[in-house]
């Protein structure tokens, strides 16, 4: 028999590869494709950087290729994978567009409702919280802003804050220096008004670690921009919290006692409700905020939210996923200090059981530990008795050690990783009276204080406190794994919108690669000028404008990126190659780099 030439065999692989490809497109796209703010198809991710990878193999597989046959590839290639190509993702403009408030959309029915409402006031308000925040978080200690924070937000500074004095952690904040506040966003959300800002600020930081100095951080100058989120209800009375600390109902002084509880110990109001003032209820990086919305529109679930606010009166999206993060964090720490004690109120009978089952041998503790989004994705309605249910996913940023006896730490994550996991909570159809939450530590029967304890009963009216009668309880903890095998079987039963793979869409291959690409340049603790000018040419070249994407560039510099990775493993080891590529640029790939690249073959290219 003749032998096949090589020509025949560069062209039957590269249809396999084309069909195999187009593929693993169609299924990324299985279930509709999201889009947001910067125009974002959420096309599945067809880019150059699967052609490079299809290129590799092909090198690989038959060895050097003519000049001409690689352009004949290409051309195929680009046929298969023109439109995908031609996609933006949300980390195209991470900068916002610069616009009035009065031409956001939104503008004309909020001000109708808010006649009194002043731009003005409203950004002194978030000057005022930004600068004491920044305070707060040097000092670990939140007194001087609970008044004016969310119970999730509050609770994401706390989780931070245990786990920085496990470690013995300092993060010293100074010269900070706001340069604009915008205002980008205006929203109605049940029977509350929501406000996104972005804020572009600079600031010097540093960063000890006693228990494992490998883990300090030189810090410096650093210019940044995060989004903040505020929650108001809507026709309340604005009393300004951020000029004093008296209490907005009964101007007593709130002391020092309020934590965990925003109560005021004189007339039990809950200052921070927003029933008297602007509460801020979420502190976003660029990238994470524009993936976020993207997330959020990707859903059709308006109707939904309409009818669940017609049902209770204190429901919010905002509010929901406050107490979805508020929750979730009480579970990580539940899980760090192994003292199930922390979460149990706030989980189901069965959810505990299976988060207690899952605590580790030795005691891990996070480095690092970030909400970078967390979305109500999907819903069930129930039309008479029954619970409705809803499922919310929570992306989280994280760096895992472990805390020896001896005080000291090991380093289990060479870098700060990124993963996704969903939420189930649910709550009765027919609501009994609220008088209290869990989420604030009171109790919704009777209103009595809520302290950690395995006994689930309140001490003061003997009602369960983790009843769906009266608040929404976790039901479920899930792996993205989990909720594949979730979402084939119960989708269509929950009327579930997101389906798995939508997360995948968001980003592109190259935004990923660009993501992991800038966490191996900065892995060595050093951004060089040589580096950045390598990033941003990568950055043009897949058709990125370095000016529009300059936050990533400052959390790269930062050390604040984390390494993310789709569940797709073609575009896995798409990103691997590249990252690999990024690694040998300068001829010297460093330990650090190694140690990310080891990491992302045995926890990404090794399981699929």
């Amino acid at each position: 028999m003749k032998p096949i030439n090589k020509g025949f065999r560069i062209l039957i692989l590269v249809l396999i590869l084309c069909f195999i490809a187009g593929s693993a497109f169609l299924y990324a796209r299985a279930g509709g494709a999201g889009g947001g703010r910067s125009g974002s198809s959420g096309g599945g991710g067809g880019d150059g950087a699967i052609i490079f990878y299809i290129i590799m193999m092909l090198v690989q597989t038959i060895g050097p290729i003519p000049t001409a046959i690689v352009v004949i590839v290409v051309i195929i290639l680009l046929s298969v994978f023109g439109k995908k190509m031609k996609s933006s993702s949300p980390m195209k403009n991470l900068n916002p567009v610069n616009r009035s408030v009065e031409n956001l959309k939104g503008y004309r029915e909020f001000i109708s409702g808010n006649p009194g409402f002043s731009e003005e006031n409203f950004k002194e308000k978030v000057s005022t919280a930004f600068i004491a925040i920044q305070e707060a978080w040097t000092e670990q200690n939140l007194t001087s802003v609970r008044r004016f924070i969310s119970d999730g937000v509050y609770q994401r500074f706390s989780t931070q804050f245990t786990m920085m004095k496990l470690l013995k952690q300092t993060n010293p904040v100074d010269r900070v220096r706001i340069h604009t506040i915008q205002l980008v966003k205006i929203d109605t959300d049940g029977s509350y008004d929501t406000i996104d800002v972005a804020v572009k600020a600079s600031a010097r930081d540093k960063f000890v670690c006693e228990s494992n100095h490998a883990l300090d951080s030189p810090g410096g100058e650093d210019t940044f921009l995060e989004y903040w989120s505020f929650l108001r209800k809507r026709g309340a009375d604005e009393k300004d919290m951020y000029a004093t600390n008296l209490c907005p109902n009964c101007a007593s002084p709130l002391g020092d006692e309020m934590g965990e509880v925003g109560k005021c110990r004189y007339c039990g109001v809950m200052v921070n409700s927003g029933e008297f003032d602007w509460v801020l209820s979420e502190i976003t990086q660029a990238d994470d905020y524009y993936r976020g919305t993207a997330l959020k529109r990707a859903q059709n679930l308006q109707k939904k939210i309409d009818t669940l606010g017609s049902r209770y009166e204190d429901f919010a999206v905002q509010l929901v996923e406050d107490k979805a993060s508020n929750g979730y964090l009480q579970i990580k720490t539940a899980w760090v200090m192994k003292d199930p004690r922390i979460m149990r109120r706030f989980v189901s009978d069965e959810a505990f059981k299976k988060i207690t089952r899952g605590f580790p041998e030795k005691q891990i503790v996070y480095n690092r530990l970030y909400l970078n989004d967390v979305s109500l994705i999907g819903a069930q309605l129930s039309e008479k008795k029954g619970k409705n249910k809803l499922v919310v996913s929570v992306t989280l940023s994280y760096q895992r050690v472990i805390l020896k006896n001896n005080g000291k730490a090991d380093i289990i994550d060479p870098s700060i990783i990124s993963e996704t996991e969903i939420l189930i909570l649910e709550r009765e159809n027919q609501p009994g009276l609220s008088k209290g939450s869990l989420y604030t530590h009171t109790c919704p029967s009777c209103g009595g204080s809520v302290q950690d304890s395995l006994d689930i009963n309140c001490t003061y009216c003997g009602s369960p406190l983790n009843s769906p009668e009266t608040e929404w309880i976790i039901t479920d903890v899930q792996s993205m794994a989990e909720y594949r095998e979730f979402y084939k079987e119960e989708s269509k039963q929950l009327d579930i919108k997101l389906n798995p793979t939508v997360l995948d869409s968001l980003y592109e291959v190259k935004d990923y690669a660009l993501n992991n690409i800038m966490v191996m340049i900065g892995a060595d603790g050093v951004f060089a000028e040589e580096e950045k000018q390598f990033a941003e040419g990568l950055a043009r070249k897949w058709g990125y404008n370095p000016a529009r994407i300059g936050p990533l560039f400052s959390l790269a510099q930062a050390g604040r990126l984390s390494i993310k990775m789709p569940g797709n493993p073609a575009k896995r080891k798409a990103i691997y190659q590249l990252m690999m590529k990024a690694a040998e640029a300068d001829r010297n790939v460093c330990e650090e780099e190694k140690k990310i690249l080891q990491f992302v073959q045995e926890n990404y290219l090794a399981v699929s």
